[in-house]
């Protein structure tokens, strides 16, 4: 649960290293805050909290108790807490092991669970009044977390509370305050301070004060306390003497101003506040947002102000109506509940999420590329990142066929390459390269989306997204495929209009039924839709093949002319989350593949399309023939849908194939074109004009190819770990078998099928799509939207029966029309997806009412 409420401000204090003075200074700030509060209440409230999560040793020598024994003369204003102790001084998951007798969180994320409920009941008790809540880690910033490997910035991330860093004095102390502070900002962190003990012989401050200053974080040196000597009543005389000088000394070369400090942060949290609810108005002003009509979107509420993300959710503001930032500032006394709630990415941030937002590895794989080169130029060279990303592409989604990768920024571009890839092939092998390529056009599938650019536009029929664009042209021809869906609980294929389909084979007749759109037919589960080895010689094959071949020849005999087939394998994304019966996809591959005599025209030397058709399985791989197949993965390929490649769905591999979005698991745009050694060599000769003329400044930046190469490094050592084994379970799959599964449980997707308002349901891996019944079928219905909305509205809890219990969160997703759809990340937790499980059937189950 994201934390950050109105009236009490948050801070979480983190040492450079041990032994820096860090509860020194925490009670310090406890202090100075109470003296604050005290200074205009009548009578003694509890304004100010301590947290300690884990803490080590004794009871008696505990932070806790140090805070409890040096709070006077505000202890009436303070409260202490502790949420595990252990006796033994040292690293706490070491401590933990040596009392078994004592509670021990299953997880860390349970400890964070701990701390969200403490600040929770932190705010209900203060009652709209203001109050502060410091939160004491354990250590230094990479102390190990109870569970390892994880380390206490790592676990605590969830969080991303506004952190105080007490910097080392010691000898050493500025490495180490530098090294711990790069450490909490690479993991997005917020620095709100840096408090350091003065040490008249080292003087770290006289670096560290510049440093922050120069990265606009405040900075205050602390006078060190007074050494211990004579009894212990005198020592604690010293002590209470200490602290109320630090409360109130502002400067000298010795420093205080720890009451300044408190100041600060309670400056800094409103100020946060303010920022947070001006943003929506500011961005309604400033911001032209894409596949948005600001004439429906313009109100501050309707505006989602993403404060951070981690995981699989955000951390996310929505302004109400009337307030303003005037408010904001102020006390709102009928406001306990934090600003920001917690909402899970449904739409993996347009598609592009896959190993969950803050994956460190990920940023840490960023952070080193940058530091090492930043971005190099690429035409003409290389860069460790790119090349080996370009092997591992090779090696995997382009095993056994491809030969070439060619770098890009995004999937709109990499299907703009694509395009001129498979043309140009085309051109040369049929005769009409030249500088004008004529009106040479694609064969696609109707609901397919390639990107925004104009090429990638143009290889796309008439839609919502194009036809208002005054360049856009549509080239080619365009057949509505077949798709799956559970349909009132059962596994069917069903036909899209407005293609005309003609009857059925008479071995199907019985079971398929008549549609205004064609026909349906039932199967008796989604592993035999799914099963090419079996259903390739079916009459189904043979119907689509006659379907396909005699719409081409009748397109040619028209005079038309085609250069690709372009295609998203499995699954038209943003055309409306359509899952195509594969077996279709695989028979329009195998069509166009023996349709040489179609389209080569006078130069076609080839045999007739039946022996062509014959021929196929003992193609070469990376030689292309009828014309070059294209895959547009960058939305479905990279394990989405669960699978590394669709060849693996379709048993066909490509000539060309597209990679981006989860390319980097959601980190870094890049997209990446993998191609054939015959498609490489139409560009091969020694003019430069011959040469694909294609590229950007940012090709093959080291950044995002050595985060790429870390995101398919995560998911190979998780498949090795036998990864996903529950899910698949859940689909009854074996762990190495190629038949579909999903993260979304098969009765969960079945059971929504049958509800009433429910036209159908698909699920396949990360992907969960369910279309509603409306009269606006397509991109401009509102019927997905408004589901939405209200979905967004309803939070998701954990169950007693959850084996573990997670942070309540909402879900936001983005509608496609009358079609919803959610998509998860490769590791959500099987707890969270059970969770939108009941919630989306209960918001179903209310609609039908």
């Amino acid at each position: 649960m994201p934390l950050l409420f109105p009236n009490l401000r948050i801070h979480q204090v983190f040492g450079a290293n041990t032994e820096v003075g860090k509860t020194l200074l925490t009670t310090a700030l406890v202090r100075a805050s109470a003296s604050r509060y005290a200074a205009h209440l009548k009578h003694p409230e509890k304004r100010v909290f301590y947290l300690k999560p884990v803490s080590t040793g004794p009871d008696e020598e505990s932070d806790v108790a140090y805070v409890q024994r040096n709070s006077a003369p505000h202890t009436p204003y303070i409260s202490t807490r502790n949420l595990f102790q252990y006796r033994e001084p040292m690293s706490p998951h070491l401590a933990a092991k040596l009392a078994p007798d004592l509670p021990f969180p299953d997880t860390n994320e349970q400890l964070v669970r701990g701390i969200e409920a403490y600040a929770a009941s932190c705010a209900t008790e203060l009652n709209g009044r203001e109050g502060a809540l410091f939160v004491e880690t354990a250590g230094g910033v990479h102390s190990p977390a109870l569970h390892p490997p994880h380390t206490q910035s790592t676990f605590l991330r969830s969080l991303r509370l506004p952190s105080i860093l007490v910097a080392s004095p010691h000898l050493g102390g500025i490495s180490t305050t530098i090294s711990a502070y790069e450490s909490l900002l690479i993991r997005g962190y917020s620095i709100s301070a840096v408090l350091c003990l003065h040490d008249p012989y080292y003087r770290n401050h006289t670096f560290l004060e510049n440093y922050f200053e120069d990265r606009n974080i405040r900075y205050w040196t602390i006078k060190p306390p007074p050494e211990k000597y004579g009894t212990v009543e005198e020592d604690g005389v010293r002590l209470r003497k200490w602290y109320e000088d630090v409360e109130t000394t502002v400067g000298g070369d010795e420093g205080g101003g720890v009451g300044d400090a408190a100041k600060w942060l309670e400056e800094e949290h409103r100020k946060r506040i303010a920022e947070l609810d001006g943003m929506p108005e500011r961005s309604l002003n400033t911001v032209w947002w894409p596949f948005t009509q600001h004439g429906l979107v313009n109100k501050k509420e309707e505006v989602m102000v993403v404060d951070s993300a981690y995981g699989d959710n955000f951390a996310a503001y929505y302004a109400k109506a009337g307030s303003s930032a005037a408010l904001a500032v102020s006390p709102v006394p009928e406001q306990e509940d934090s600003l920001l709630k917690s909402y899970f990415d449904g739409s993996a941030s347009w598609f592009t999420q896959s190993h969950g937002h803050a994956n460190e590895a990920l940023t840490l794989a960023a952070a080193e590329a940058a530091g090492r080169y930043g971005h190099v130029l690429f035409p003409s060279g290389t860069n460790a990142p790119a090349l080996q990303l370009a092997e591992k592409l090779i090696s995997t989604v382009g095993a056994g066929w491809a030969d070439r990768v060619f770098y890009s920024d995004n999937g709109s571009t990499a299907m703009e390459v694509a395009l001129k890839m498979a043309l140009r092939a085309s051109g040369r092998r049929y005769g009409w390269d030249g500088e004008m390529g004529g009106d040479v056009g694609v064969i696609g599938l109707r609901g397919s989306y390639h990107g925004d650019t104009i090429g990638a536009m143009d290889a796309t029929q008439a839609s919502t997204f194009n036809k208002a664009v005054d360049w856009y042209k549509g080239r080619g021809l365009w057949f509505a495929p077949p798709m799956v869906q559970f349909v009132d609980g059962k596994p069917t294929v069903l036909t899209t209009g407005p293609d005309e389909w003609a009857t059925l084979p008479e071995t199907l007749r019985d079971e398929s039924e008549s549609t205004p759109d064609g026909w349906t037919l039932p199967f008796s589960s989604i592993k035999q839709i799914y099963d090419l080895s079996a259903r390739t010689t079916t009459p189904l094959a043979d119907y689509y093949r006659s379907h396909i071949r005699a719409t081409l020849e009748a397109q040619v005999k028209a005079g038309r002319q085609f250069g690709a087939l372009v295609m998203e394998p499995t699954c038209l994304g943003a055309g409306g989350m359509v899952f195509v019966d594969p077996l279709f996809q695989a028979c329009i591959i195998e069509v166009v593949r023996a349709s040489g005599d179609l389209f080569g025209g006078k130069a076609w030397h080839g045999k007739s399309y039946q022996a062509e058709l014959e021929g196929l399985p003992g193609r070469e791989a990376a030689e292309w023939q009828g014309l070059p197949v294209i895959y547009d993965e960058v939305f479905s390929g990279l394990h989405r849908f669960g699978y590394n490649t669709a060849s693996t769905v379709l048993k066909h591999n490509p000539d060309i194939s597209a990679y981006a979005k989860i390319l980097t698991g959601g980190l870094l745009p890049l997209s990446a074109t993998v191609a054939t050694k015959s498609i490489f060599e139409a560009f091969l000769s020694d003019k430069k004009v011959d040469a694909l003329l294609h590229g950007h400044s940012y090709t093959a930046n080291p950044i995002g190819c050595s985060v790429a190469l870390r995101a398919v490094e995560l998911v190979e050592a998780y498949e090795e770990k036998d990864g996903w084994k529950e899910e698949k379970e859940m689909w009854d799959v074996e762990s190495h078998s190629e038949d579909r599964w999903s993260f979304w449980d098969e009765k969960f997707v079945k059971g929504v099928s049958e509800m009433k308002g429910v036209k159908g349901s698909m699920a396949m891996g990360t992907v969960f799509a369910l279309e509603l019944e409306d009269n606006e079928s397509d991109y401009s219905s509102h019927a997905a939207l408004n589901f939405l909305t209200s979905l967004r509205k309803e939070v998701v809890s954990s169950k007693s029966d959850d084996l573990t219990p997670f942070t309540p969160f909402q879900i936001h997703s983005r509608p496609l029309g009358n079609v919803v759809y959610i998509i998860t990340s490769l590791w959500t937790k099987k707890e969270v997806m059970r969770g939108m499980e009941r919630v989306i059937m209960k918001k179903l189950q209310e609609a039908a009412e």
